[in-house]
């Protein structure tokens, strides 16, 4: 009886191991924040990468008819090349893109648009995170939807991969 009582801490601990294995990998799916989803761009203003000139997101977003894609990425980010042919080829069907690039040097994000294409009309850069923070990403990849008027219709978290192209094609294209 004396030697159970030696077993019953390891018995224990591996009990709690197998609970918390099995939470592990059962997790609900990924958090994805959409509180500015229906809300108006923020208002920070941040530098055009091309030539360091302040701009305003809901400036650069106000000129058009059309919903505008807004695609925050980083030079370092491997899932933002792997987006990289989608973007391309929404601007090929016509479709605006305004990127940021997020905590990248803009000596690394200009090597980046060069080696894989630049699919923006406009390239911010945002080293300190701000207008990032403003959005409320939770990482790279992060794509919003903004109509004209400077609203938020939708975010995308992560990459856009060729089975939700479509869906993003139409929503983008649509008059708001």
């Amino acid at each position: 009886m004396k030697r159970l009582i030696y077993f019953a801490p390891l018995v224990l601990f591996v009990g709690l191991l197998a609970v918390l294995g099995y939470y592990n990998f059962h997790k609900k799916e990924r958090l994805e924040p959409r509180e500015m989803v229906g809300k108006a761009v923020p208002e920070v203003v941040i530098n055009d990468l091309q030539d360091g000139t302040p701009a305003s997101l809901k400036a650069l977003v106000a000129g058009h008819d059309k919903p505008v894609l807004v695609n925050v990425f980083a030079s370092w980010c491997m899932p933002c090349v792997a987006e990289n042919p989608q973007l391309m080829a929404l601007k090929a069907k016509g479709v605006t893109i305004i990127g940021i690039a997020w905590k990248d040097e803009p000596q690394n994000t200009l090597t980046f648009l060069a080696q894989h294409d630049n699919p923006y009309a406009k390239t911010l850069t945002d080293p300190e995170g701000k207008m990032a923070l403003a959005l409320g990403i939770t990482g790279v990849p992060e794509t919003f939807i903004v109509s004209p008027d400077g609203t938020i219709t939708d975010k995308i978290a992560g990459p856009i991969v060729p089975d939700t192209f479509d869906a993003v094609y139409a929503e983008v294209s649509a008059k708001k």
